[in-house]
């Protein structure tokens, strides 16, 4: 049996045009399973329904521009052009007139002679881009070919020159501070502001395969107020102090109550604090125990009972054993201490020798400098725990894993250039804040919400 559909369009004038789009031949006959349109026809239908709507609404934007903004009066047809607009439901070609100037303004000839129109549709462009944040550029073109009766401007080049120059565009706007109307209310909130700070690692596209470079990750978060996040290749990055103080725009502002966690780095810790200079740092208790486990393990570890003397292992152990109870309790000086008695016990000749002692000594010494330069970041932990307030950056470490790893250096075995990663981070940052659509949304006025009701008429 046949159907045919039509598109009944009504104006202004209320006169209506029934416009023809196409005619499905379907089974009479169909099973269960193949009832119902197919992926193929469905593609035909969006495809004419499509050239249809985008034809109609041409000649509406090109009978608007005939008439003069400034007289009033209608410009003659210079001549014809066609156009190819490329977007998620087929590409529709058509003709566009050209109008002549109709002289009663110089300035009117700017206006008559525009600049070249990019005849593509914003909402392919940001579906492209959300494929492109989150899968590698051809299986975003293949899942959207899959799907939709999309065919020229659907290449995986296409896609990648689209996710960058989105995320370029999202990287020169940089991160905007939002002031929101309960502000002061904000402010006055007991609660401090979370902020996680971490680095990721992803392979250069150099030849030489050590080579990578570093990709800066944070979040940011605040009960009741959701959470913010950042990614920047710090080589490429001019705007990083920038952009971390403008995630925090939407929980108040750098001046807040913050606590910034990280892993002790101490790239990070300068940077930390050189752009949030009146934050207080935690270091992550989970970095910390792990350093503590890993001394204790060599201390009291097979190896170390055979070759010390049984005296001397039990007061190492001694002291090695009180260590994490100590620094839970936020007895950070009393480490530092027992730590430094552990080199003393260690330095005799007949000592310094065995693998394991130097072993222990390089661990130790190693503890001794991250406590150090950590000594203003090591609070009462137990204490924290108790009260219900956060010791660890698992949440950051987290983000490294959703941003980076899940796209760049996991499942995708990929080498990458640092400029292309930064734009693409950019890009992927968003999605991941759901922010995206409202950037789109900002550049492109009119640009459609998917998450509004349709609404029809019956």
């Amino acid at each position: 049996m046949q159907f045919e559909i039509n598109l009944t369009q009504q104006g202004q004038d209320a006169k209506a045009e029934v416009i023809h789009t196409c005619t499905l031949e379907i089974d009479f006959l169909a099973s269960v399973p193949t009832l119902g349109l197919s992926l193929a026809q469905g593609k035909s239908i969006l495809k004419e329904l499509q050239a249809a709507v985008v034809v109609k609404q041409i000649e509406q934007l090109a009978a608007g521009e005939r008439i003069c903004k400034h007289c009033g009066r209608a410009r003659n047809l210079k001549d014809y052009h066609d156009i190819h607009y490329r977007s998620l439901f087929g590409d529709v070609v058509c003709r566009m007139p050209r109008w002549s100037a109709c002289g009663c303004d110089p300035a009117e000839e700017c206006h008559v002679a525009r600049k070249r129109q990019r005849w593509f549709s914003a909402e392919m462009e940001f579906i492209q881009s959300q494929l492109a944040a989150t899968i590698p550029y051809a299986r975003s073109a293949d899942l959207l070919s899959l799907l939709l009766p999309v065919s020229k401007g659907n290449a995986a080049s296409t896609v990648r020159e689209h996710a960058l120059a989105t995320g370029q565009r999202l990287d020169a706007q940089g991160v905007v501070a939002v002031t929101q109307p309960d502000q002061l209310d904000l402010r006055e909130s007991g609660g401090p502001t979370i902020v996680g700070l971490d680095s990721g690692y992803v392979r250069h596209s150099h030849p030489d395969p050590q080579q990578s470079f570093e990709v800066v990750v944070g979040r940011a978060m605040k009960k009741n107020y959701g959470q913010r996040s950042v990614a920047f290749v710090r080589i490429v990055d001019d705007k990083a102090k920038e952009r971390v103080r403008g995630m925090l725009s939407h929980f108040g502002g750098p001046e807040q109550l913050l606590e910034v966690f990280t892993d002790g780095d101490t790239a990070l810790r300068q940077w930390q604090q050189t752009t949030l200079p009146d934050s207080s740092h935690v270091l992550d208790w989970y970095h910390l125990k792990t350093r503590i486990a890993k001394l204790n393990s060599v201390v009291h570890s097979r190896q170390a009972s055979k070759e010390l003397k049984s005296c001397d292992h039990d007061r190492i152990s001694s002291v090695a054993g009180r260590l994490k109870w100590r620094l839970w309790h936020g007895r950070s000086t009393q480490v530092v201490e027992g730590l430094k008695s552990i080199l003393r016990m260690t330095q005799r000749p007949s000592l310094l020798e065995k693998p394991v002692v130097k072993l222990v000594r390089k661990l130790t010494r190693d503890l001794i400098g991250y406590l150090q330069n950590n000594t203003d970041s090591l609070p009462d932990y137990g204490k924290r725990y108790r009260s219900g307030q956060r010791i660890s950056s698992a949440f950051v470490e987290s983000t490294v894993n959703q941003l980076i790893d899940k796209r760049m250096s996991k499942s995708q075995q990929m080498r990458w250039d640092p400029q292309s990663a930064h734009q693409l981070l950019q890009v992927r940052v968003r999605v991941v804040d759901g922010q995206l659509r409202d950037d789109f949304s900002n550049w492109y006025p009119g640009f459609p919400q998917n998450d509004s009701e349709l609404r029809l008429t019956a």
